[in-house]
């Protein structure tokens, strides 16, 4: 049996959701969907999730304005927010596995551009490289940090 529009508004999740907000955040970080064209895109999560309901009660398909309006809302809720950053760091978007993508960059050989900006950001983020530059004018030491 399919659930209803007031059942999944009225349903809660253990983070405080309904069910409609819980597959939006579930859309919205792919987490759940093999449509990559969903990830990120609040305005198609939010269409994909409520729209069928919106058609069912008002008789006519949503609006895009209107979905990029709700959609912009939804995902000022706090709740919503932190369902989405929970999920995305349980799909892997996090510190350990940026570090881990980062070392792939620096270790391959295949694009040497990609392997010399990878260096360059490593070095920048460990403060291995000082871009400090020292300027002496009539016995004045000037101070230029250049900052890429």
């Amino acid at each position: 049996m399919m659930a209803t529009v007031s059942d999944k508004t009225a349903s809660k999740t253990k983070d405080g959701l309904n069910l409609q907000q819980e597959e939006f955040c579930k859309f919205y970080t792919n987490s759940e969907s093999i449509d990559r064209e969903l990830f990120g895109n609040g305005v198609q999560c939010y269409l994909e999730v409520y729209g069928e309901d919106y058609q069912k009660t008002h008789k006519r398909p949503m609006k895009y304005e209107v979905a990029l309006a709700l959609s912009s809302r939804l995902l000022t809720n706090v709740k919503v927010i932190d369902r989405i950053n929970n999920l995305l760091e349980e799909g892997g978007f996090n510190n350990q596995n940026v570090d881990r993508q980062h070392l792939f960059l620096i270790n391959q050989h295949a694009d040497l551009r990609t392997k010399m900006q990878a260096i360059k950001e490593y070095n920048a983020v460990k403060k291995r490289v000082d871009n400090k530059l020292v300027l002496e004018l009539n016995g004045v030491e000037i101070n230029v940090r250049k900052d890429s």
